[in-house]
Order: structure tokens, then C-alpha cells, then sequence
């Protein structure tokens, strides 16, 4: 049997597991109530495709097309990613938005590509 050590707890794994577990982003940066208020435009992306950030409350979202609205988690200013493994990041005061793995978006148009990365302007 082997051991695994994470944060000071030790994960034991038959060695047939193949299994590996990952937690969810925590939310590592805390944003101010009207931070997000910058950000929460549709942008159109270099694919044409459209993304919509919208904020709930204290949770934001980002939602391609017609589809799913993915939540965001806040890790930097202006820097954010989803369970997936998206990376979104604001510029110039929310005009500029660059998305890093882009394909892991759900109905992204970059299906099947690996580390895409696309960039609108509003």
C-alpha cells in the first residue's frame, strides 16, 4: 500500500487505485462589493462566440452562449478560474479580458484543443 502526503494528512491508495483526488479552487482573493462591477459586461471573443460575467451576491459567474453559467473563483485582482481549470484575467480597468485554457469551458468552440487562450475586447 501507498501513502500519499497532502497538507499534512496522509491519503493511502491501493496500488491498483488509479483514482486521484483534487478539491475545488477555494477562493484565495477576496474581492470588494463593487470590484466585480468592472468585469460584468458580454464580451465578444476573437472566435466571435460571446461570454456573459455576471455577479450573484458574492459568487460570479461567467456563461458562454447559450450554455451553463460556469462559477468563477476569485485568486488574484482581476484574476480568476473555474473548477475546470479555466483561467480568466481583467485588464484596463475590465476593458480587456484574456481567457487561458479556454477549451474548458463548457460549449467553447476549442473542443478537443489543448491550452487555448482567447481575448476580447468590450
Amino acid at each position: 500500500m501507498s501513502a500519499l502526503l497532502v497538507g499534512g494528512a496522509a491519503l493511502a491508495a491501493g496500488p491498483d487505485d488509479p483514482s486521484v483526488q483534487i478539491k475545488a479552487p477555494q477562493a484565495s482573493y477576496k474581492l470588494h462589493a463593487q470590484e466585480f462591477r468592472d468585469f460584468a459586461y458580454v464580451y465578444v471573443l476573437a472566435n466571435a462566440q460571446a461570454i456573459r460575467f455576471t455577479q450573484t451576491g458574492r459568487r460570479y459567474w461567467a456563461s458562454l452562449g447559450s450554455a451553463d453559467k460556469v462559477e468563477l473563483y476569485p485568486v488574484a485582482a482581476n484574476v480568476f478560474v473555474t473548477q475546470a481549470g479555466a483561467r480568466v484575467e481583467f485588464s484596463d480597468q475590465g476593458e480587456q479580458v484574456a481567457i487561458d485554457n479556454f477549451e474548458r469551458l463548457p460549449s467553447s468552440a476549442a473542443l478537443g484543443a489543448s491550452k487555448v487562450r482567447m481575448v476580447a475586447a468590450r
